[in-house]
């Protein structure tokens, strides 16, 4: 049974969500309930809204976002449960232990380990930006195993070309060194950090969403984020070429929906996103894609419309 992996605890990091109190409080007939999923490194943190005995639909964040990214949506999608996860080093969750570098395959591999944690024979998922491309790359390999996928904004890694891998590849290597060897966490004041935060192009209330769960306050009176500094190096394991995101578009079997918010941003040349799509559609016959204008975050921004557009897909398909 689902329950049976959940433990529910007050929070043991000292969260700035009553510092963020006054400018964010969620509706008074939502109560999401913490949970801990263990894993190898320590834990990982998240979220569940619904029901605590049913199959919940996986909801994954971007990049240095936290659980509270889905904080809008998740009481509007209907007849589901929804659980949020801190990806590892980001929120509430643990950090990997010193000396590993942060990858997509971390996330790859993380879907798979909550699989077996709670038995779950397909997966359903709902995912933001770098989740969905890291979804993208499993829905390929284990296709099988999955029940549905709802990809906001993104939908595949970025075509990586030879001649740009090897100057990427060594830039990585040489920030996660400077990272590591610095070993300090940077630190602002509570206008600072909020100023920080602004830099996703996201509105005031959906900034104080992600922020109320993304830092905290140390005994200090100074604002550190609880997120790993060393998320901030990009991925060297999930450097692909459009021929082989391509491949990787006809493997894809279950219902497969994209929600474009931001019609400006793709990561890419917009040309690779809508081959890529254009390949899915060529092999499976439940690929749906829907834009609208809104922004990077449209679950955030823009959750009673992303809603509107998630709910019959899932109820057609779950």
């Amino acid at each position: 049974m689902f329950t049976q992996g959940f433990v529910t605890r007050g929070l043991k990091i000292k969260s700035s969500a009553k510092l963020f109190k006054a400018f964010y409080s969620k509706p008074s007939s939502v109560h999401p309930c913490e949970i801990e999923i263990p894993v190898p490194w320590g834990k990982i943190a998240g979220k569940l809204w619904g029901l605590k005995d049913k199959q919940p639909i996986l909801a994954m964040h971007g990049w240095q976002d936290n659980a509270a990214s889905f904080d809008s949506i998740a009481p509007l999608i209907k007849n589901e449960s929804i659980l949020a996860i801190d990806l590892p080093g980001h929120g509430l969750s643990s950090w990997l232990p010193p000396g590993f570098m942060y990858s997509e395959l971390v996330y790859f591999l993380l879907v798979k380990r909550i699989k077996k944690y709670y038995g779950w024979e397909k997966i359903k998922v709902m995912a933001h930006s770098v989740s969905a491309a890291t979804m993208y790359w499993y829905a390929a390999t284990f296709p099988n195993e999955m029940q549905y996928v709802v990809a906001l904004d993104l939908l595949k890694f970025p075509d990586i070309t030879a001649s740009t891998y090897i100057p990427m590849f060594r830039n990585a290597v040489d920030a996660f060194f400077k990272i590591e060897e610095s070993n300090m966490q940077p630190s602002y004041t509570q206008s600072e950090i909020m100023k920080k935060g602004e830099s996703r192009n996201i509105d005031k209330l959906s900034n104080e969403i992600l922020m109320a769960r993304g830092t905290r306050q140390k005994e200090d009176g100074i604002y550190v984020f609880t997120r790993d500094p060393r998320i901030r190096v990009i991925s060297i394991h999930s450097m692909f070429s459009q021929v082989h995101l391509e491949e990787c578009a006809k493997l894809i079997t279950c219902p497969y929906l994209i929600i474009k918010g931001d019609i400006k941003f793709y990561a890419e040349d917009k040309e690779n996103f809508y081959a890529a799509l254009e390949a899915m559609k060529a092999t499976n016959d439940k690929i749906y894609f829907e834009s609208f204008s809104a922004t990077h975050h449209p679950h955030l921004t823009h959750a009673k419309e992303t809603a509107a557009i998630i709910n019959p897909f899932i109820e057609k398909y779950s």
